[in-house]
């Protein structure tokens, strides 16, 4: 609904509400005069969490401008071969109760009693989330010097090398397990 519809709206439903005898904060606060607000075509109120338009990206991370179906070729390739690492970490590794799940583009990574991981593309972003039990939240974007997924925000971190990691930790702490050769990303 546009700006300007729900203005009409509010309007004609303003005196009808006005008049109820119990007016809630709502409708007091609605018999305010509107104020239309106007925009340059193409800006927006707040910072984008795009790469281009992120006010926390590092400048010194150089990050491809990809455009959707190069964006969906990549994420598409590397979140399959991912998919197909941390099944071998699962099952040939992992204990009996690991699961990983990958389904419309979100991967779900259970590793009780450390946590679930949660890895999903981001279209709009052209990026690839991770959520961590370990590290937190992360962004990474398609690099431009670097073939890969790197950190949005902090130089030197790539989304395979942050997996490939926190799994290898995972499994010595926690099974005394060796020999995963890692999720094949950069």
């Amino acid at each position: 609904m546009s700006l300007r519809t729900a203005a009409r709206l509010l309007q004609r439903n303003v005196p009808r509400l006005a008049a109820r005898p119990a007016a809630s904060a709502a409708v007091a606060a609605a018999r305010l005069p509107l104020r239309t607000v106007t925009r340059p075509l193409g800006a927006t109120r707040h910072a984008s969490s795009t790469p281009k338009g992120d006010p926390g990206l590092d400048p010194s991370i150089a990050v491809r401008d990809l455009t959707d179906a190069e964006y969906a070729d990549r994420a598409d390739a590397d979140m399959d071969l991912l998919h197909e690492a941390i099944e071998v970490l699962v099952e040939d590794f992992g204990a009996a109760n690991w699961e990983v799940e990958y389904s419309s583009g979100v991967m779900t990574v259970t590793l009780p009693p450390i946590g679930t991981y949660v890895i999903n593309k981001q279209p709009p972003n052209h990026q690839i989330w991770v959520s961590s039990p370990v590290s937190g939240p992360q962004r990474f974007s398609y690099g431009k010097d670097v073939e890969g997924w790197v950190h949005h925000r902090k130089a030197g971190v790539s989304l395979g090398a942050l997996l490939d990691a926190e799994f290898k930790v995972l499994l010595k702490e926690q099974l005394n397990e060796e020999g995963w050769e890692g999720t094949g990303l950069k």
